[in-house]
């Protein structure tokens, strides 16, 4: 392990120095992303390196997830919230030169929605996003001029706005997309501030400042995510320097962190959930009574004590404390072993049963204890007769699997809010429309899609409370995940680090800062 830890302190100098001339930005992290394609790729490491390519429409200002103008500088919506119009801004152009136009934007839609365009996202492989999510509502798009884009939508929906500034809504070039195929997601363009520039599988990717951004050039020439899966070298790196900031803060290193005079740790009030999922169409999972069972088995607090060092409130809901809609009315499931194995001999279980319990090897910003949540939860079940085979996965196989929408076991799970509205927690998560990629657990609960539904159609905020209230504890009693925690978003970085700010969506965003 001290090879490792030292191969990685040699590989991070030689960085380094190859880059004295330049001022250079190095961000550890655990996993190697899949890919770089904002519409084909859905996970937050890949997410972290597309945050610094492309632009959306509009963007969250920084260190919220509130809205404001991006690629667009201007909107206006129609009173009965049906049409939205966007003014884009003016001399923007792609990372290869092609101008941002509203035709070069349409285009981009084009490739999500005509099965007949050239580029049809559908046919570049397998293709995970959020565009369901996103344009469920839109009727029609077009290019009313060259500055002009206009959305009409069947029914009114309340998370639109703020969901196209997502990161997996970033806007792409079409040339590229034309002159790269498939490879589109290893060669990324957009009009992000930094140009992707290469990708050392496992190792890191490269990319250099734009000097052309229209927010003005960034303060360092180049930014380079370096892969660095075990902790302890992460925070060597760290510490000697060659790292600047640490992306995947394990909570193990976290007493060091705060013990360096050099070094700073950095925490944001999160938008995560943090769990067990388990599959609702399989035995013996399919029995409410047995995921009820599993909820009281794992004593929370002490799992929040213990592994995640106070950064951790126990989950009661299915939306983090910090979501507007919260209801803290809902307690959750306390820890009570007695009340789990007699919901286990309810459900015809007596003597527990065997499962196998899927982890991922990298620490992720909704879990930073990583894999030891599984095994922590793995003793708590064995207490009540549950015996769970532990397996661990590196992230990007780890994911395939759950997400196949075949596994039968129980596996890791946890969710990082993407766009600051409880329809991105509560309908991608737990809405049947979303199996098997974002609704792992394949829950199915018709009058929870009812509710939801009708959530993200109400404009009145009050009203999206209420409903949102109904579906936390319609999930709550439902169980599809043993409910572990929400944690705060954790980052470290040396004290020398300068306007490096957080977001609560956990992505790299205004990073040419």
């Amino acid at each position: 392990m001290r090879r490792a830890w030292l191969a990685a302190l040699l590989t991070a100098a030689s960085i380094t120095a190859a880059n004295a001339a330049d001022k250079a930005l190095v961000i550890s992290i655990q996993a190697d992303p899949t890919g770089f394609d904002p519409e084909a790729v859905l996970n937050n490491t890949s997410g972290f390196v597309m945050a610094t390519v492309f632009d959306s429409l509009v963007r969250y200002k920084p260190g919220t997830v509130e809205v404001e103008p991006g690629l667009a500088e201007s909107w206006d919506i129609s009173d009965d919230g049906l049409t939205y119009t966007f003014h884009l801004r003016q001399g923007v152009k792609f990372q290869d030169g092609t101008p941002f136009t509203a035709k070069t934007y349409v285009q981009g839609l084009d490739r999500l929605f005509k099965k007949d365009d050239p580029n049809y996202i559908y046919n570049t492989g397998a293709v995970e996003n959020l565009v369901d999510f996103t344009y469920d509502a839109v009727d029609s798009y077009r290019a009313v001029d060259d500055r002009t884009v206009e959305f009409k939508l069947k029914y009114p929906s309340a998370p639109f706005l703020a969901s196209l500034a997502m990161v997996w809504n970033g806007v792409v070039s079409p040339t590229a997309v034309a002159k790269f195929g498939k490879d589109f997601r290893s060669h990324p363009v957009g009009t992000g501030p930094f140009v992707f520039k290469d990708w050392a599988h496992g190792d890191q990717v490269t990319l250099d400042a734009n000097p052309d951004y229209w927010g003005g050039r960034p303060k360092v020439d180049r930014l380079i995510f370096k892969v660095i899966p075990e902790p302890q070298a992460a925070f060597l790196a760290l510490k000697n320097g060659t790292v600047q900031i640490m992306g995947d803060v394990v909570t193990q290193v976290i007493p060091a962190i705060q013990g360096d005079s050099d070094l700073q740790l950095l925490t944001q009030t999160g938008l995560t959930i943090n769990g067990i999922g388990m599959p609702t169409d399989t035995k013996p999972f399919d029995d409410v009574r047995v995921r009820q069972a599993l909820n009281y088995a794992v004593d929370k607090k002490a799992i929040n004590d213990s592994l995640y060092k106070g950064l951790a409130v126990t989950m009661t809901s299915p939306l983090p404390p910090a979501e507007w809609g919260f209801d803290d009315g809902l307690k959750g499931y306390p820890y009570d072993p007695e009340k789990a194995k007699a919901l286990l001999k309810q459900a015809g279980y007596p003597d527990g049963f065997k499962a196998e319990l899927l982890a991922y090897t990298s620490a992720r910003g909704y879990n930073p204890a990583g894999a030891q949540l599984a095994v922590a939860v793995q003793g708590y079940l064995k207490q009540v007769g549950v015996e769970a085979s532990v397996q661990q996965m590196e992230f990007g196989a780890f994911l395939a699997k759950v997400r196949s929408g075949k596994y039968d076991g129980m596996f890791m799970t946890g969710w990082s809010g993407d766009n600051g509205d409880p329809d991105n927690f509560l309908g991608e998560i737990f809405g049947s429309e979303h199996i098997p990629v974002g609704n792992t657990t394949r829950y199915r609960n018709g009058e929870l899609d009812k509710v939801l539904l009708q959530a993200r159609r109400e404009n009145d905020h009050a009203k999206r409370v209420e409903l949102y209230k109904r579906a936390q504890a319609m999930i709550v009693e439902g169980a599809p995940w043993i409910m572990v925690n929400s944690t705060l978003q954790v980052r470290a970085a040396r004290k020398q680090v300068k306007g490096f700010q957080l977001n609560p969506t956990q992505m790299f965003f205004d990073m040419e800062k």
